[in-house]
């Protein structure tokens, strides 16, 4: 059996993260082992997020981004344009890739396994014993699980995607401001389409749905209707496409010893929003710091406990009401959101929307909701 001292399953945000991390002096004496069902790494996403003081940790404050001065939420002839001096930000995957990627080759205790896949991963009194597609039997004191969660009911929520990044002719764009959400109204789920405008003439535009499990949607036509009608495109070709699926809620895998769950697979989807980036680097700095002191005061990984670093219990439930009074109604839906973008300050909202809420934040969203079906559905 192949031994270990830390196994990080999957390698995408969250994974190649850490192992960024690890890849530090302080930790060359950890023989390091990442599993990864790829073989190669290209872009295949785009993340997001405000650029808030710190929202990032240190290390990765100097990922290439693009950056917008203003965003705007709209509802037909209904819209509210941002004010605060806080931009929206953008990166692109495979800019984090190659970041993450380069500090790790730098590491000779850190070793790859790729295109394999986790079959089974069990605990055992002096750590974890894992099973591989290939049928590989590796043991390590400690496992890194940053395998996301799959939908897998119809009662779960997803926010579920589509997005193209398309060239245009003739300019269309608004080159300084972010769609964040423009509102379609449907019956079945929160629809809105997403624009990130690289320039006037080239943009990442998504269309969006949250809903119970995954609609079976034509987004396809959706995004050539959106081009037409919304931004009067017409003549246009596709650079690149992206897709997803988010379970928003998921169930909790049940807590296994020496095993810590990172990224989306530890919580740190932000199911309001859909934001996971700032969360995911934020605890992923944090569990290598700890690890770090941990080393210093000379004590043993085995004996290492990971920091708590869990999404707030009211953050949770707060997410929790909101889903409920939404799917009551869902062409409504959308008026909830108008709301909560005309009425709370935006420092408090944009700290709401990215996880970083104080209590006061959490208040100020509560009051610029209406009472009734809010209360009516946090007592169910």
């Amino acid at each position: 059996m192949d031994t270990w001292d830390v196994v990080i399953a999957g390698a995408g945000l969250a994974g190649l993260a850490l192992a960024a991390e690890l890849a530090a002096p302080e930790f060359a004496h950890l023989r390091v082992l990442l599993i990864e069902p790829r073989k190669n790494y290209v872009r295949d996403r785009t993340w997001s997020y405000w650029a808030l003081p710190n929202a990032l940790p240190q290390q990765w404050q100097g990922l290439p981004t693009t950056q917008w001065p203003q965003w705007r939420v709209s509802l037909a002839e209904r819209s509210v344009l941002s004010k605060s001096e806080v931009p929206y930000a953008s990166v692109r995957a495979d800019a984090f890739y190659d970041a993450a990627l380069g500090m790790i080759a730098k590491a000779p205790h850190i070793q790859w396994l790729r295109e394999t896949s986790i079959q089974q991963a069990e605990s055992t009194a002096h750590g974890v014993e894992i099973t591989t597609n290939a049928g590989q039997c590796i043991s390590s004191k400690l496992l890194f699980d940053s395998r996301p969660p799959k939908p897998s009911q119809a009662s779960d929520w997803v926010q579920h995607f589509v997005g193209w990044e398309v060239k245009v002719k003739s300019p269309c764009f608004e080159s300084q401001c972010v769609e964040l959400m423009a509102f379609e109204p449907h019956g079945s789920g929160l629809h809105f389409f997403y624009c990130l405008p690289y320039s006037r003439t080239q943009a990442l535009v998504e269309s969006t749905w949250i809903s119970r499990a995954i609609l079976q949607r034509d987004y396809e036509a959706e995004l050539r209707e959106a081009l037409q009608q919304r931004w009067g495109c017409s003549d246009y070709a596709i650079t690149f496409r992206e897709k997803g699926a988010l379970p928003l809620m998921p169930r909790p895998a049940a807590a296994q010893s020496h095993v810590v769950r990172i990224g989306r697979a530890g919580g740190k989807l932000r199911a309001a929003t859909g934001y996971a980036f700032c969360a995911s680097l934020q605890q992923t700095s944090s569990l290598a710091a700890s690890l770090a002191k941990h080393f210093n005061e000379g004590k043993a990984l085995i004996d290492w406990q990971a920091p708590p670093f869990k999404t707030s219990a009211m953050d949770q439930w707060m997410d929790s009401v909101l889903f409920r009074v939404l799917e009551s109604d869902w062409q409504a839906a959308p008026q909830y959101f108008l709301s909560l973008f005309e009425r709370v300050p935006e420092l408090q909202l944009i700290r709401f929307l990215q996880g970083q809420a104080n209590a006061q934040d959490r208040l100020a969203v509560m009051r610029a909701l209406p009472a009734w079906p809010f209360m009516r559905a946090a007592l169910r």
